[in-house]
């Protein structure tokens, strides 16, 4: 079955990790006032896909420094109820974008379950506290066209996505070359009940 992606929201990374966490576990992620980024780096490696929050699990999501040091990513929502994270560099943006989404899931690097009982799931940086005044700007998703460029201002606000309560399963496919001048890599969070 062919699944049907819409756009839903993007966020910049600057070479940051993001987490992909339940909202009610925001308060818990200190990222920056008490350094647990700081603490995090020395830890960061590909096999890395989640870590502890509070009570929860966050989900890893690492860029790809051979893609691109710092750009967007972007996020997109499946009528099947997954939610796909994608890092892409190439001169016909969208179309990457499109290629990456129907790419196989074959080969893929399984990661972390991650638990969103709340039914909000929100991408943060991980450079940042999850609530207060260092904490993340989160914006409601806004479905729309996938971009058809990357060259847009970098923004510090990232997507807030509404789901049905229950647990995803996280899988990434690193740094994937189409041809010459387009590569991404993707996050795929299926849901782990369905």
């Amino acid at each position: 079955m062919t699944v049907a992606w819409t756009h839903v929201g993007r966020f910049w990374s600057n070479g940051e990790p993001f987490l992909a966490l339940d909202e009610d576990l925001l308060p818990a992620w200190r990222g920056m006032s008490d350094e647990a980024y700081e603490a995090l780096v020395p830890r960061l490696d590909y096999e890395l896909t989640g870590i502890p929050v509070g009570a929860g699990t966050a989900a890893l999501v690492l860029t790809d420094p051979e893609i691109g040091d710092e750009g967007w990513l972007e996020v997109f929502r499946g009528d099947d109820g997954s939610i796909a994270v994608v890092q892409a560099n190439a001169d016909d943006y969208r179309g990457t974008l499109e290629l990456a989404l129907r790419f196989p899931t074959t080969d893929e690097q399984a990661g972390d379950a991650v638990s969103v009982p709340s039914g909000r799931l929100a991408f943060i940086s991980a450079a940042l506290d999850g609530t207060g005044e260092d904490g993340a700007r989160l914006m409601p998703e806004s479905p729309g066209p996938a971009p058809s460029t990357d060259d847009a201002e970098p923004d510090d606000a990232s997507p807030l996505l509404v789901v049905p309560p229950g647990s995803f399963l996280l899988s990434v496919r690193w740094r994937t070359e189409l041809h010459e001048d387009a590569t991404f890599a993707r996050w795929l969070f299926t849901r782990a009940d369905r």
